[in-house]
């Protein structure tokens, strides 16, 4: 009885593994995404770092130091307090591994 029913569970559960895998993420804010497309932007070609920001936001503009953090953090900008919030939001995303939690830990200017 066992020996049939242990294979079946195991073929279930890696199914729904395999079809839930393409819908996980781990960071999910604004500023991960401009960040991966600017260092995609880098890496795939030799021009100097402010072409590569003009080429993705389509200006010869350079980035604003806030575009790569949350955009719902208005005030004083401070990077050694955003560093310190991003390793806080890290910690607690590597003791969960859940994507909401890292989403919710940067969620509102890091009021959660």
């Amino acid at each position: 009885m066992y020996s049939k029913t242990i294979p079946a569970m195991l073929a279930i559960i890696t199914v729904a593994y395999l079809c839930a895998l393409p819908h996980a993420h781990a960071r999910s804010t604004q500023g991960y995404g401009r960040m991966d497309r600017i260092l995609a932007a880098l890496k795939t070609s030799p021009m100097e770092p402010s072409a590569a920001l003009a080429v993705e936001h389509g200006t010869t503009h350079p980035l604003e130091k806030r575009q790569i953090y949350d955009t719902s953090c208005k005030g004083a900008y401070d990077r050694a307090l955003f560093n310190d919030l991003e390793h806080v939001c890290d910690d607690c995303y590597n003791l969960y591994r859940t994507s909401y939690v890292a989403s919710a830990c940067r969620s509102n200017c890091y009021s959660n």
